[in-house]
């Protein structure tokens, strides 16, 4: 019998290597660049989380509750720059702004 596995867990799969996590993320910020979907970038990191740190430990780490942390990357979370980025450190990235060239 043929086991059939879900887009989350082949996504799962495919982020549990840290090299392949970090191009997933490039790819989330560039596509959000390009298109302004709040709501995918966020659905992005959290797919990240759960492959990485999982949202226990992501609790711990930025003092957050889990339940605020599932909100605000549900897709539908509305997250304050500073929460995106203790996520984000969580994670092991920064977020910076930089001048666009003219």
């Amino acid at each position: 019998m043929r086991t059939y596995r879900t887009l989350d867990q082949l996504i799962q799969e495919r982020l549990s290597d840290p090299e392949r996590r970090a191009q997933y993320l490039d790819i989330a910020v560039e596509d959000y660049v390009e298109n302004g979907d709040e709501a995918e970038l966020l659905l992005s990191i959290r797919q990240v989380v759960q492959a990485d740190i999982g949202f226990a430990k992501l609790s711990e780490t930025t003092g957050l509750s889990r339940e605020s942390l599932y909100k605000t990357l549900s897709g539908k979370g509305n997250p304050k720059l500073k929460t995106l980025k203790e996520i984000l450190s969580a994670l092991g990235y920064s977020l910076y702004i930089k001048k666009q060239s003219a």
